[in-house]
This record gives C-alpha cells, structure tokens and sequence, in this order.
C-alpha cells in the first residue's frame, strides 16, 4: 500500500440490522486504525430494469417509484444511525441509484465510481429483497466473488433494543 493515500475502507449500509452492524464493525476498525484512512458508507437503490414491453414498464415504473420512496425513508434511518459516529470518525456518505441486483450495483462502482484504490469491502450478510431475492441472492456471497479486493463479511446483527434506551 502506498502511505501517502489512506487506507480506504468501503461499508454496505441498509437500515437492516446486518447493515447496522457492519457500519458499527467498520467505524470501530478505523477508529482503532492507526493510518490514514477514509471511511465510506454505500447506501444503493436497486431498482428493477425496463423492458421492451410497454404494459410491463408501466408496473415496473410502480413498483420502481415504491423503492425509491422506502429508499428515501431508509436512507434517513441510516444516517440517524451514523449520526452517533460523527464525532468519532469522519466519513463519507455515498448513495448510488442503478438498475439491477444490489451485488453487481457495487461491484460495478467500485470498479468504474472511485478513483482510488479499495483497501477494504464491508458488508453484512443480507440478501436482495423480493424478487431479486431469489435470482440475486446473498450481497456478500456476490461481492467475495466478484472484487478483488479483501470483502468483510459481519455476520452479527445490531441489537436495535439498545436504541430504545437512548430514546
């Protein structure tokens, strides 16, 4: 590794609790760090792909407008829950929109949509939802297979119990 650019750490977020543990995992890595380092939460939107068939695109332009609405609500669910980092770690918020399966989603950003190199892909273990559930299976599975770069797989879930409390 080169030690003039930081050590750059890439973390899948979704308001599951497998996402919420692997955002606690990798911002407790990179406090202990002791490099540089630039820490990056990757929110996406995986939106189901238009056909050639007018009838179907206009369910797919539905069900597509329901994502992007519980993807808003979602996103600001993850940031409440990285807001507890702020002091602690800095990092940075990046939410990509694409059609398709989650997995090839960030593959294909890390590949083409960073102009660094990627030291480390973290990741909880969730699979896509409905339908792409079953074609695209686990996240993780996808992203240990596809990049080439080392990928974390946090099997824990966060405990949102422990929220309560603090309310």
């Amino acid at each position: 590794m080169d030690a003039s650019r930081p050590y750059t750490v890439i973390v899948r977020i979704d308001s599951s609790p497998e996402g919420y543990a692997a955002a606690e995992y990798s911002a407790s890595l990179c406090i202990k760090l002791k490099v540089n380092f630039r820490l990056i939460f990757l929110f996406v939107v995986a939106l189901y792909r238009r056909t050639g068939f007018q009838l179907i695109n206009r369910q797919t332009d539905q069900m597509n407008a329901d994502i992007r609405e519980d993807a808003e609500n979602e996103m600001v669910k993850c940031k409440q829950f990285l807001s507890r980092f702020e002091s602690l770690v800095p990092y940075e918020w990046i939410s990509i929109k694409d059609e398709g399966n989650i997995g090839p989603i960030i593959a294909q950003f890390i590949k083409d949509g960073l102009q660094t190199p990627i030291d480390l892909v973290v990741v909880g273990r969730t699979a896509d939802v409905g339908i792409k559930k079953i074609v695209g299976g686990h996240v993780s599975d996808y992203l240990i297979t596809h990049l080439s770069c080392p990928v974390m797989v946090v099997k824990d879930t966060y405990d949102v119990s422990d929220d309560e409390g603090d309310r």
